[in-house]
Order: structure tokens, then C-alpha cells, then sequence
């Protein structure tokens, strides 16, 4: 069950990364989906490294960040898919 809090929480970072740079209505030409990734991943590396190791909240795992990341991509994964089905229907 702790995994999947990592899973959606990271999946929720990119989503709303995404979703904000929609919002705002800026092209990078894909990049942003990169940006989306990487503050999912960042967001994986706080909470294991800042959250758990430095301010001793928790147990650091390294599941834990595996789960954050598979999180960070698949939320971007899924973003890109509906965009596209949007935008190509």
C-alpha cells in the first residue's frame, strides 16, 4: 500500500505540472512532458533523501523511489495518450 502512495503522489506532480503548462498555454515543443518527469522525479528524490533520510520521518527505500518514478512516467505516459486522443479525433 505504501507504493502505491508513492506511485500516485508522483503521478499526481506530473499531472498537475502538465495540466498547469496547459493552463498557461506554452509550447516546448514536448519539453514540457520532460519537465514533468523530472519534478515527478525530484518529488520522489525529496521525499526519500530531504523527508525520510535527513529529517529521520521515516524509512528511506529504495521501492519507495522506484515506485515514485514508475509514478512520474506513467502519469506523464497517460497525459501524453489523452492528449493525443484529444488533439487526433
Amino acid at each position: 500500500m505504501d507504493k502505491l502512495k508513492h506511485f500516485i503522489a508522483c503521478s499526481l506532480v506530473s499531472i498537475a505540472t502538465l495540466a498547469v503548462l496547459a493552463i498557461i498555454g506554452t509550447n516546448w515543443y514536448g519539453y514540457e512532458k520532460l519537465l514533468a518527469v523530472t519534478l515527478g522525479t525530484a518529488a520522489a528524490i525529496a521525499k526519500e533523501v530531504v523527508w525520510d533520510k535527513w529529517l529521520n520521518r521515516g524509512t528511506p527505500e529504495f521501492y519507495d523511489f522506484v515506485a515514485g518514478l514508475n509514478g512520474a512516467f506513467t502519469g506523464t505516459f497517460a497525459w501524453a495518450i489523452i492528449e493525443t486522443i484529444i488533439i487526433y479525433t
